[in-house]
């Protein structure tokens, strides 16, 4: 080769190597602590930027606020390369042609190739009408605790369906005992566990296709019906400190989300060995099968329509949700912040969390089977009303049917009007 040639071949490889390093991406994560967030850019600074030459800016903003946030962003076109946000809040702002399809721009196969890594339930709530509008980042699911020390001493067992569970509390309540609900319970979020009795009972708040109510179903009216009895005919207790009744043994049985794992096994030292988590309790179906399907919900990442960056965004996507950083990523976050635990969307991500094996293999069984709240226009409203029907049983003592005929009533209203609005969106995404 000639001097001349040898010179021009290292000015375009020198040429190639700045227009590399000139990329940059900008991030908005959503409800990670900041140390949280400093973990993931040592991971960038220690692998993906020298790999890929691609820096990343990530800023870190509260749930509360978030999604009016990025709309105002996607208005006024300043919207970050990607974006994070509740399932349903990403394919909201898909269908509004806000963040990108993923397999139009990318490709089929490499969208499946990161899919195939991740918790399938919140990767379906994220597929709307052929697109895909982003891939689960975190996820967390309501689980069950048990105190098997006491169960023991008592002569019980884990329950296995919400029957077992039924037969048990009578016994726990003569003892100053009861089983509790934190997170889904009356004073944190009813409508994610009206939801998970609805779905183990087969119903569902709203179809997918036509957008009308299911909820005066007569699967989801069951549903329903063994949630709010749960409190009004069994005698589970409205309120209490999850944590600290869990401890002390008040309630042997808990119902909660899997962060709370993490405060027990960090902050509860003295119960070590006493207790364990297994799956919710499930509903016998007609088929004979126990569906323990939960509430599942979490963090996703998309990215924006108005990004210059396309290829470097969804490079990082792959990277940054592989079964190697996102391994090392749940890792390390409890290593340098004790006390803390991130529940991945990557499946082999379960495997490096610090807990025993088998309460790994118990959440992975549980987040499998699970499904994130799946999108439809209004969403956030009709939540609004089955939390509204819940406190109609329990405050103005309506019954479950009456409750849920005011909740689908409004849920109809509200989902007329959104379709109304959101139809000049889903005739696009239907043409294309």
């Amino acid at each position: 080769m000639s001097k001349k040639n040898l010179w021009v071949l290292i000015l375009v490889v020198l040429s190639s190597i700045s227009l590399c390093a000139a990329q940059k991406i900008e991030v908005w994560e959503v409800g990670y602590a900041n140390e949280s967030i400093n973990i993931i850019k040592d991971l960038i600074a220690e692998d993906f930027t020298p790999k890929t030459g691609i820096e990343v800016e990530i800023s870190n903003f509260p749930w509360e606020g978030m999604f009016n946030k990025v709309l105002l962003a996607m208005a006024s076109n300043s919207t970050p390369d990607i974006i994070a946000g509740a399932p349903d809040h990403l394919v909201e702002y898909g269908v509004r042609g806000g963040v990108l399809d993923l397999r139009e721009h990318f490709g089929v196969e490499r969208v499946k190739a990161v899919e195939k890594n991740l918790y399938p339930g919140t990767t379906q709530a994220l597929n709307f009408r052929g697109n895909t509008f982003g891939f689960v980042e975190t996820t967390g699911v309501i689980t069950g605790y048990y105190r098997t020390d006491i169960l023991s001493e008592l002569g019980m067992s884990i329950p296995k369906t919400w029957n077992d569970l039924h037969s048990m509390l009578p016994k726990l309540q003569a003892r100053d005992m009861n089983a509790g609900w934190g997170y889904g319970g009356i004073n944190g979020g009813p409508q994610w566990g009206s939801y998970l009795m609805i779905k183990q009972n087969g119903g569902g708040w709203v179809d997918g296709e036509t957008f009308k109510s299911l909820l005066l179903e007569p699967n989801s009216l069951q549903g329903f019906a063994n949630y709010v009895e749960l409190f009004t005919k069994y005698g589970m207790p409205k309120e209490g400190v999850s944590f600290q009744m869990f401890k002390t043994g008040e309630w042997p049985v808990l119902l909660d989300i899997s962060a709370f794992y993490a405060n027990v096994y960090m902050a509860a030292p003295e119960i070590k060995g006493k207790w364990k988590v297994d799956l919710v309790p499930g509903t016998v179906r007609s088929d004979g099968t126990v569906s323990h399907e939960s509430f599942m919900g979490g963090t996703t990442l998309g990215i924006a329509r108005d990004t210059k960056n396309k290829e470097a965004a969804f490079k990082f996507l792959e990277w940054y949700l592989s079964d190697e950083t996102q391994s090392k990523f749940v890792k390390m976050v409890p290593e340098k912040m004790p006390g803390a635990m991130i529940f991945s969307g990557n499946i082999k991500a379960t495997q490096a969390l610090p807990m025993p094996q088998e309460d790994k293999q118990k959440f992975y069984e549980q987040l499998n089977n699970s499904l994130a709240f799946s999108y439809f226009p209004g969403g956030a409203a009709v939540q609004r009303e089955l939390n509204f029907a819940v406190h109609n049983v329990l405050q103005r003592n309506m019954t479950p049917e009456e409750a849920l005929k005011i909740a689908a009533k409004s849920t109809e209203t509200e989902l007329e009007r959104k379709q109304k609005e959101y139809q000049r969106y889903i005739d696009k995404l239907t043409k294309n």
